[in-house]
């Protein structure tokens, strides 16, 4: 775990939202995914290059095998009903991105070396407004305002790039689930199993030790097999020697461990194969016996032999889960990306030891909204997380529903603004009144700021 001060990019994102506003302009989710909408050229001016402050040789050292990102994303929003008071709240994550090709470093044909870090700092709205939303209304709040090592790995393609293995330390959703982060509210952002039991599987930016394998069986067609270290320690956020370090005395071991699996079938319809997509269906199963709070525990009793008296296990069953994830392109309305586009997410976990037990997302996109601003964007998406009925709370069967739009604006070709409204019915779920929060529906507007430095 390292640790610094925030206090100058809490500044630097305060600044960024401040001046969207003006000009009209994990369980925290995965990175914001908006990349710099152009290759760099030289020739590009302050407005149209993809990064704030230029090239900075970043063209050359890539020649290297070097690949360098700096990236701010910024969020700003306010509630104006829903909540025990309508206030506004400012968050944010600065992070840094490095890739070392190995071939053109020291001749290792297909090795890759992965490093990011991953600062926060900001306030949670549900939590300051008070709204008992059981997802974010501003997904990149959470995980403690610190600097995490959220990435740091070797990657090794073999047989053709027809193998890739991986190893060290990586969010799970890196390499499964549906990674996407267009929409501010938690429940359209990142990997969907995350966000519902950020207890055991962690998003973005908290990593855990892991390996993975994806094997190409066809040019479209790739399984994907993952085993990570379930630990709670790496949620904590003060006391870095809770960290377990394999074969180093007095840090804490796993808790259990975390194995995914992942089909995946990448589709290329339509004309040309350009109506792309990605297919992903998945399961996983974690062999810790821990249930979510606010579930009744399940105990097996052993009759007592000989004199020997009963005993009261906890479940050893584990836990699990599956989950589908569907992106796929639907028209093609210019030269590039413009076009709609649509996603559909569903994760279901285990009754038994979920709290929140399923989460369904839909939504679409549309790039290129009108032809004189091919790169502006406009997106839709509504859906669902439930309590499992089972729960020892008011709120036990009810469903939260979100529905979110936004435009974004592609302001520079280093700056993206978007421009947000959601509407969340039943925050928390039908008939929750713990803590004294309100059951209004909450109506939260906010702008999303993303420079690529």
């Amino acid at each position: 775990m390292l640790h610094r001060s925030v206090k100058a990019a809490r500044a630097c994102g305060v600044g960024i939202a401040l001046s969207s506003l003006v000009s009209g302009g994990a369980h925290a989710a995965d990175l914001l995914t908006k990349a710099p909408p152009v290759p760099y050229a030289e020739t590009d001016d302050f407005w149209t290059r993809p990064y704030l402050f230029g090239d900075l040789g970043r063209t050359k050292l890539k020649e290297m095998g070097i690949s360098l990102a700096l990236t701010l994303g910024d969020e700003a929003v306010g509630n104006v009903t829903g909540g025990a008071k309508n206030t506004a709240v400012n968050s944010g994550q600065l992070f840094f991105q490095a890739k070392f090709d190995m071939a053109k470093l020291a001749g290792i044909q297909g090795g890759t070396v992965g490093l990011t870090l991953v600062d926060r700092f900001g306030d949670n709205l549900n939590s300051e407004a008070g709204i008992p939303a059981l997802q974010l209304t501003n997904e990149v709040f959470g995980r403690g305002n610190i600097l995490r090592l959220t990435e740091l790995y070797y990657s090794q393609k073999l047989f053709d790039d027809r193998l890739e293995l991986k190893g060290g330390r990586l969010p799970v959703g890196s390499d499964f689930f549906f990674g996407l982060c267009e929409f501010i509210n938690l429940t359209f952002c990142g990997g969907q199993p995350g966000n519902i039991l950020g207890g055991y599987i962690y998003n973005w930016p908290v990593s855990q030790w892991g390996g993975v394998a994806h094997y190409n069986i066809t040019k479209e067609v790739q399984l994907s097999v993952g085993v990570y270290d379930a630990n709670p320690s790496y949620l904590t956020t003060s006391d870095s020697s809770t960290y377990y370090l394999p074969g180093i005395p007095g840090s804490n071991p796993a808790s259990g461990v975390l194995v995914p699996v992942e089909l995946v079938w990448g589709s290329a319809l339509g004309p040309g194969g350009r109506l792309n997509g990605t297919w992903r269906l998945g399961g996983w199963y974690d062999n810790a016996s821990t249930i979510d709070g606010g579930l009744p525990g399940i105990i097996t009793t052993i009759p007592g032999v000989g004199g020997i008296p009963d005993q009261t296990l906890g479940d050893q069953r584990g836990r699990y889960g599956v989950y589908e994830s569907i992106l796929q392109r639907l028209t093609i309305d210019g030269p590039g990306p413009q076009g709609w586009y649509t996603f559909l997410n569903t994760t279901v976990a285990d009754h038994r030891t979920s709290y929140q037990d399923y989460q369904v997302a839909w939504g679409v996109r549309h790039t290129g909204t009108f032809s004189w601003r091919p790169q502006d964007e406009v997106g839709f998406a509504v859906g669902t997380t439930h309590v499992n009925s089972a729960a020892l709370s008011p709120n036990a069967g009810g469903n939260e529903v979100p529905i979110e739009a936004w435009y974004g604006w592609q302001a520079t070709g280093w700056m993206n603004l978007k421009f947000d409204a959601q509407y969340v019915i039943n925050p928390g779920g039908r008939g929750y009144n713990a803590g004294g929060y309100k059951t209004d529906n909450a109506w939260v507007f906010g702008t999303r700021t993303t420079v690529h430095f």
